[in-house]
């Protein structure tokens, strides 16, 4: 059997399941849509119908209603756009994959050798002896404390300048 398809039939078997997944996420968020659309439906009937009903002197009791139904479905809403939001996450997270891997496929020669010319230059790193690397940490944190101090040093002085120049106005 050839290497190439071997890596193919990975491939698709790979897909596949990022598919299965995606497929099974979708009927999950749709239970919570469908109490969505209920809740959502029922609160603007509500509204509606307290508006045609309200006088003059209800307007106040009314709108405290109104609003605590509006909650309600600016709750509704809000999952609603919530599952838009992460389905169309999980569509374009599955292109991505899909794509990703039709590339990997399509230019695997020259994947393969620029992963190998990668792991041969990070075997040539030359990491610091640990004490070279506590000692130069240590100069790090003092030095961002000193600016830090330095910034809150000038802030506080410029917003008491500003100040003294505000007085004398």
């Amino acid at each position: 059997m050839k290497k190439g398809t071997m890596l193919n039939r990975w491939i698709a078997v790979l897909c596949a399941l990022i598919l299965t997944v995606s497929l099974f996420a979708i009927p999950a968020f749709a239970d919570e849509t469908e109490s969505v659309s209920e809740t959502g439906t029922e609160s603007t009937t509500e509204s509606t119908s307290e508006s045609a009903s309200e006088s003059a002197s209800e307007s106040e009791s009314a709108s405290e209603a109104e609003s605590g139904t509006a909650g309600s479905s600016n709750n509704s809403s809000n999952k609603k756009d919530d599952f838009n939001g992460t389905l169309v996450w999980i569509i374009v997270g599955g292109i991505v994959v899909v794509v990703g891997a039709i590339l990997c496929v399509k230019f695997r020669e020259k994947l393969g050798k620029s992963l190998r010319v990668y792991k041969s230059e990070a075997k040539k790193i030359v990491w610091l002896p640990w004490d070279q690397t506590k000692k130069n940490t240590l100069v790090v944190i003092i030095i961002l404390i000193v600016c830090a101090a330095v910034i809150c040093l000038l802030d506080y002085v410029l917003q008491q300048g500003i100040l003294a120049f505000l007085r004398l106005f």
